[in-house]
């Protein structure tokens, strides 16, 4: 059965035995893959493209280790019950409660991305924030476990519940936090000119076109901006960005203005 469904892993006497082995040697490829990625990751020059093939192989076996990430916790931490004849009605309700709010995570979390990009120190926003979902999802299991411990008694069941509540909960909080920032963001602009330090377009067909600036904290922040707005710029150029003192602390990039001939174009982010 195992081999069917994960023909990669190689059938062995004892199959837990050879899951878990599996389990490391993939984890010690990935291992391997870092330390080039690492070494030739900002080399500009003759070894960039280095880095390229270890990132995909490292990838790989990533995917792989994610395919059968149900069998390797049941490996460490065997179910109670392999199969049930019978679901109480919370036990179920907590696993399609559990997928639906991943998936609605994952959508909200899509549509706010951008804004996040657009938010100053928006990378600490975000993990910040995923990390109070992680604990507020370290919490629910908690009283699960103590009220309702038959929800993590069947093996596909307590997968779903913990992936939808640690993944959806992380990227939740991560998204709505962002979005109370800027969508309840103080009215008052304030405007300041920055150094553009480079330009970066991601994807291939639905690309993505981004500048890089250095703040006055000293830290490089990435802005997502419209395609008609990068082919105005130029490296080592001037832009002027109108941000509004978020919520949360956090400001939010609602305008980028372009300069020319003492001349301002507005491009609102909004």
């Amino acid at each position: 059965m195992i081999k069917r469904k994960y023909p990669f892993l190689k059938k062995k006497k004892n199959e837990l035995f050879g899951i878990r082995k599996e389990f490391y040697k993939r984890l010690l490829y990935i291992a391997l893959c870092i330390s080039p990625i690492v070494l030739f990751g900002n080399d500009k020059g003759t070894y960039r493209l280095v880095p390229l093939p270890f990132f995909l192989i490292g990838m790989y076996n990533l995917l792989l280790i994610i395919s059968f990430s149900q069998l390797i916790i049941d490996d460490f931490f065997p179910p109670k019950t392999a199969f049930e004849k019978v679901t109480k009605p919370f036990d179920k309700f907590m696993y399609y409660f559990s997928s639906a709010l991943f998936f609605v995570s994952l959508v909200f979390l899509i549509f706010e991305i951008r804004k996040i990009d657009n938010t100053i120190n928006g990378t600490q926003l975000f993990w910040r924030a995923g990390f109070s979902g992680v604990v507020l999802a370290i919490l629910i299991t908690i009283i699960l476990k103590v009220r309702n411990p038959s929800v993590y008694f069947e093996s596909k069941r307590r997968y779903v519940v913990h992936f939808g509540l640690f993944i959806g909960l992380f990227l939740l909080t991560a998204a709505t936090t962002s979005f109370i920032n800027h969508f309840y963001a103080a009215p008052t602009e304030s405007c300041k000119q920055y150094t553009i330090l480079e330009k970066a377009i991601s994807g291939s067909r639905n690309k993505e076109h981004f500048i890089h600036i250095i703040t006055e904290n000293n830290t490089k922040e990435r802005f997502s901006i419209k395609k008609v707005l990068y082919d105005e710029l130029t490296e080592g150029g001037e832009i002027e960005l109108c941000m509004l003192k978020g919520k949360l602390g956090y400001d939010y990039v609602a305008k980028f203005n372009t300069i020319k001939n003492e001349s301002i174009v507005i491009h609102t982010n909004r």
